[in-house]
């Protein structure tokens, strides 16, 4: 993600808590080195994170579900428009364009709507609970969102990394200290 802007999303709870977790010291740094270095969708992540604080431990289906919803529109939507615009960034830099205020101006544009395509992203994932989420009422916090995210972690193949566990554990204790109950 990027600096986050909010957008009056139908669904918004989920964009909320990113938001709102985002802007949290450190946080950027953490998602953003979960996604360049170790491969993770950041909007899954936090996905993960918010569910545990605001619904619980994911089913193994509803992750399942989250996972292949993120990774079609990641991959058709999200990850074309990022790498267009870190390419025009790169590109900008190593060439005569760098001072062209156009090509900055539709770098911005590409920027807002890498943007868009994550808040629809999320708001794709919220919509996943509103009818597997019938169930008992269970426990939500801290030891849930760290579960979802080891779940999240063994279904990419991203077994005991002490890299990846560290900047979980971050996350969560920043969680838990904006959305603990």
């Amino acid at each position: 993600m990027q600096s986050l802007v909010i957008m009056n999303p139908a669904n918004d709870d989920l964009w909320e808590f990113s938001l709102t977790l985002y802007a949290e010291p450190g946080v950027a740094a953490s998602c953003l080195s979960l996604q360049n270095q170790h491969g993770f969708d950041v909007n899954l992540v936090l996905f993960c994170l918010w569910y545990g604080f605001r619904h619980g431990v994911l089913t193994e289906d509803l992750l399942k579900t989250a996972l292949d919803t993120a990774d079609r529109w990641r991959e058709t939507v999200v990850q074309p428009l990022r790498s267009l615009r870190t390419r025009l960034k790169r590109d900008l830099v190593e060439s005569a364009y760098a001072s062209s205020p156009e090509i900055s101006a539709l770098r911005e544009k590409i920027k807002t709507a890498e943007l868009d395509a994550e808040r629809i992203q999320q708001q794709e994932l919220e919509k996943l609970i509103v009818t597997a989420n019938k169930m008992s009422p269970v426990a939500r916090g801290e030891r849930s969102a760290r579960t979802n995210l080891d779940a999240l972690a063994a279904s990419r193949g991203a077994g005991a990394d002490t890299a990846v566990d560290g900047h979980f554990d971050s996350l969560v204790r920043k969680a838990n200290s904006r959305f603990a109950d």
